[in-house]
């Protein structure tokens, strides 16, 4: 059972400094930690020209589109090395598409533009040695850029160097101990680093990078018309909410103009994608990118190769887009089986996890490309960070997931003296170690942390709410007023309300196997409401007619047969 914790009500002060915003919306505003006018104004209305920022705050952006125009115009092979994730893929084609394009324009050999994303299985994440040294002898490439990768690989980056590979590293990742310093770093958490906006996902700071060579062709002759990088944004958009970054500040402003790029996106493969999945151009939201579009371009790295995606998001003809698109979906298919069983034993495996303040499971033969969902679907089982990890041989390949206020990186760091390689973000992680025995000292020691580290309440699971309010104030003007804090996503979740003391006017279980509940309530006014909870199908039983409960929800319109009708989604429920 969650607490609920409602957020504190906005002051009547606070009111009179903002007498302009109602209460509803202004409790909202200050819950998502705005506390100023311009910053509201900001939130409320995002605007290209004046709230994204110029990709020449790079300290290293002039030097690094310098480089690959020299590499352009003295034919070299260009390799963009990314990551295998839906943030790397996206990021990759960003870069690909543009170069060629480029090339294209100014009479370049857009043959020299290659790419290259490692096997998650065989290869792992990141630029291996190998990999160099695979890119210099077979591929002759003379400029690596790499994409949501490379920060942490200075031992490859610096061989690269010696064999003839200039590097530009486009990452976001946590800092390592030491930077691959011989590289361009186009990142904007490096010690020193004046870019404004610290939490660009790789594909946004690809973005950059795009988007400065862009200018730079213009100023060679390239025809570009004003705004052509704005054609990138779909890209972003997807990374943006696949790589769970915050949907605030200058985020936000590409998430919402990359959506409205999305929505009539050129991309033939991503068109082919929303018609294999079930969704429409013109409707698609952060949601859509969530479930549709993320989980079939990760079903490629996950499954197979994260070449199927990368090659569906650069697909020109529709033929070719079409099988490509089809084939992704037959993967995710694959994945949604291979994870749910994954998941069922490593729920066997953990039981009841009394005491544990991180939880780990690992098995022989659990797949590297899926124990990252695993431990995503375990962390909200069990409100504790999780770390999940397959065995092969030797071999341990792990990845994590955390809750609010841990970092779960800080713990690999920890038992960083048995780890092979490790890395990641605060909330999301992976590793690998070789050896049983390391790997056992290596969770001891990541236990430890986390004990440490985590008191019994940061473990006792927490429902946010936004805020209380009577289900009377349920309403189309609400509802639309909503719509202005659109993209809704990390740092700027769906409103959540809670209305107390309201009464069950009817109830009964619906869907498969009567898993979902159907409710309708009743306001102290009179004023019925629509309802209807996903997974609370046992409440049928619970719940009588008349009966008086506390209800938390999302407000939300249900459509069919052309009708709009208002309903609320239930969160969670509690009798009175």
């Amino acid at each position: 059972m969650k607490r609920w914790v409602v957020q504190e009500p906005v002051s009547h002060d606070i009111q009179r400094q903002f007498p302009e915003f109602d209460g509803i919306i202004l409790q909202l505003l200050w819950n998502r930690g705005l506390r100023t006018q311009e910053d509201m104004d900001i939130f409320l209305g995002p605007d290209w020209s004046r709230d994204t920022y110029t990709p020449e705050l790079f300290m290293n952006m002039k030097q690094a589109v310098s480089r690959v125009f020299q590499a352009l115009e003295k034919k070299e092979v260009i390799t963009i090395h990314g990551d295998y994730d839906a943030d790397g893929i996206c990021g990759t084609a960003v870069l690909v598409t543009t170069l060629r394009e480029l090339c294209r324009t100014l009479s370049f050999d857009e043959r020299k533009v290659t790419s290259y994303i490692p096997h998650r299985e065989k290869e792992g994440y990141g630029v291996s040695i190998e990999t160099i040294e695979h890119l210099h002898a077979h591929e002759q490439t003379k400029l690596m850029i790499t994409v949501d990768c490379g920060i942490s690989n200075k031992p490859a980056i610096d061989r690269g160097q010696k064999l003839g590979i200039d590097t530009i590293v486009c990452d976001h990742h946590t800092m390592p101990a030491e930077l691959p310093t011989s590289a361009i770093l186009i990142h904007p958490l490096v010690p020193g680093e004046t870019f404004p906006n610290k939490q660009l996902c790789g594909t946004g700071v690809a973005f950059k990078l795009a988007s400065a060579l862009i200018h730079e062709a213009r100023l060679r002759g390239a025809e570009f018309p004003e705004g052509h990088e704005k054609w990138l944004l779909d890209l972003v958009a997807i990374a943006t909410v696949t790589d769970v970054m915050p949907l605030a500040g200058e985020n936000r402003v590409l998430e919402k103009y990359g959506l409205l790029v999305l929505n009539k996106t050129r991309r033939r493969g991503i068109q082919k994608l929303l018609d294999v999945a079930g969704s429409t151009l013109g409707q698609l939201d952060t949601v859509s990118i969530g479930f549709q579009i993320g989980p079939r371009l990760n079903a490629a790295g996950r499954m197979t190769h994260a070449n199927e995606a990368l090659n569906l998001l650069i697909e020109e003809d529709d033929l070719g887009a079409t099988t490509l698109a089809l084939r992704l979906h037959e993967l995710n298919i694959e994945r949604q089986k291979a994870s749910q069983l994954m998941y069922e034993q490593a729920k066997r495996q953990v039981g009841e996890a009394v005491g544990e303040s991180l939880i780990v499971a690992y098995q022989d033969g659990w797949g590297a490309g899926l124990v990252g969902l695993v431990a995503g679907k375990l962390v909200n089982e069990y409100g504790r960070p999780v770390l999940v990890v397959g065995k092969d041989g030797e071999k341990f390949v792990g990845s994590g997931r955390s809750i609010e206020g841990f970092d779960v990186t800080k713990a690999l760091h920890h038992a960083s003296e048995y780890l092979d390689k490790f890395g990641g973000h605060p909330q999301a992680c992976g590793f690998s170690v070789t050896g049983e025995e390391r790997f056992h000292k290596a969770i001891a020691m990541m236990k430890a942390y986390a004990s440490a580290e985590l008191k019994p309440e940061n473990l006792e699971p927490r429902l946010q709410i936004d805020a209380e309010i009577l289900l009377g104030d349920i309403g189309w003007e609400l509802f639309d007023t909503l719509q202005a804090f659109q993209p809704f996503g990390t740092g700027n979740p769906l409103p959540v309300f809670v209305s107390r003391g309201v009464r069950v006017a009817s109830c009964s279980a619906v869907g498969k196997e009567g898993g979902h509940l159907k409710l309708r309530l009743q306001s102290q006014t009179g004023k019925l409401v629509e309802g209807i909870g996903f997974g609370f199908g046992d409440w049928a039983e619970k719940l009588s007619l008349g009966q008086s409960v506390d209800v938390v929800y999302e407000i939300q319109v249900n459509e069919w047969n052309g009708n709009r009708q208002l309903q609320i989604r239930i969160v969670d429920l509690q009798q009175n």
